[in-house]
């Protein structure tokens, strides 16, 4: 392992369906990479953590605990096991900090990678638009890769992924969050320096998959590596390696939300709004999505700005200013003491028996205290 303190930690922004798996799979592929993905200790566990500096065995303990406590409940198949993390942290003991234990957590991801080169992380977040200055301030020197997908397709996409999951998609509260996410984004990415950040739109990542790598790996002051467009066969490689320990339940998520991952990069799905969503949906999106559809360098094309709004809408926008306003506005906003007595309260008493984080796959009981 790399000396902790040059290792650095940067981050991939995006909203759901926008091709930021696929992105985080090629990184992985990459010697000097590791890339995971959707499990933001990186931002919960600073705060508690940051200014630590007496590691014996309970506060690593106490660690693990929080790890798993914060968890999104995404961990597998890509995480190894709480033993594996306690391994890490106890081998690094001595010189231990709150940042480098969350570096070092990091490395318990994907057992099976050789990572003895690694020298860069690369961690695929969601959420990051609600606290994305903290962040910035939390690790100075970490950069932002920023990825979009045009509204239209990316509202399509969900609306299929809700309809595989039995879900009512409402395209008004899709396009809503588009809008809302990509548009703080915006707001708050403009005010890091420009070398910390840079765009990437999904067109061009499948389109020009080995010239849009060599951009972002410029950007992480890394080498391209060709090795990065063979994603596709690792894949399929880990999930047959993984296969009599991955749940059902991952099992039936992978093929029905990653299939992409076992093929090579296309435009199949690029541009497919205009065949598969009526013009008045198209016209819809754009209307609430347009202008900030624009600073992230995507057409008008055929859509007209119309008046859009019908009284029976009027449950989708106050659920999408509950769900993704209002809401975690609040929950942001708490200390952390709050949100850490939250976060006890409702996933706490499952630690009895090892928490639905830790169900099957990773074979552990965590503190009961």
């Amino acid at each position: 392992m790399q000396n902790l303190d040059k290792i650095s930690l940067n981050f991939i922004i995006s909203t759901g369906r926008t091709g930021s798996t696929l992105l985080s799979s090629m990184l992985n592929m990459h010697p000097e990479i590791l890339s995971v993905s959707e499990e933001p200790f990186a931002y919960n566990l600073y705060p508690k953590y940051k200014n630590v500096i007496n590691w014996d065995d309970k506060k690593i303990e106490e660690f693990c605990y929080d790890f798993y406590l914060f968890s999104e409940g995404k961990l597998e198949p890509q995480f190894g096991t709480k033993q594996d993390l306690i391994n890490i942290l106890q081998e690094h003991k001595s010189n231990l900090t709150g940042e480098k234990a969350i570096k070092l957590a990091y490395f318990a991801f994907f057992p099976n990678k050789d990572k003895s080169q690694v020298n860069t992380i690369v961690d695929k977040e969601l959420k990051f638009h609600h606290f994305l200055e903290e962040v910035a301030v939390f690790y100075p020197t970490s950069k932002f890769i920023v990825l979009s997908r045009d509204p239209r397709d990316n509202v399509l996409i969900k609306i299929k992924r809700a309809i595989k999951k039995n879900k009512r998609p409402s395209t008004i509260f899709l396009a809503k969050t588009w809008n809302y996410e990509y548009a703080t984004l915006s707001k708050k990415i403009s005010q890091l320096d420009s070398n910390r950040y840079i765009k990437v739109k999904y067109e061009d990542l499948v389109a020009f998959p080995e010239t849009e790598l060599k951009k972002i790996t410029s950007f992480l002051n890394l080498p391209y590596q060709e090795s990065m467009l063979n994603y596709d066969e690792k894949f399929k490689e880990e999930v047959k390696r993984n296969e009599s320990v991955i749940g059902e339940t991952v099992k039936q998520h992978l093929t029905l939300f990653h299939e992409g991952l076992t093929q090579k990069t296309n435009t199949k799905k690029v541009g497919i709004w205009k065949k598969e969503l009526t013009p008045a949906q198209n016209n819809k999106i754009w209307t609430i999505c347009g202008d900030t559809a624009k600073t992230y360098n995507y057409e008008q094309e055929n859509c007209e700005n119309i008046s859009y709004f019908k009284l029976h809408m009027l449950y989708d926008l106050i659920r999408f200013y509950l769900d993704k306003i209002a809401v975690p506005g609040i929950y942001y906003s708490m200390p952390y003491s709050f949100k850490y007595l939250i976060k006890k309260i409702k996933y706490g008493k499952n630690f009895k028996n090892g928490t639905w984080a830790t169900k099957d796959f990773y074979k552990t009981t965590l503190p009961k205290n």
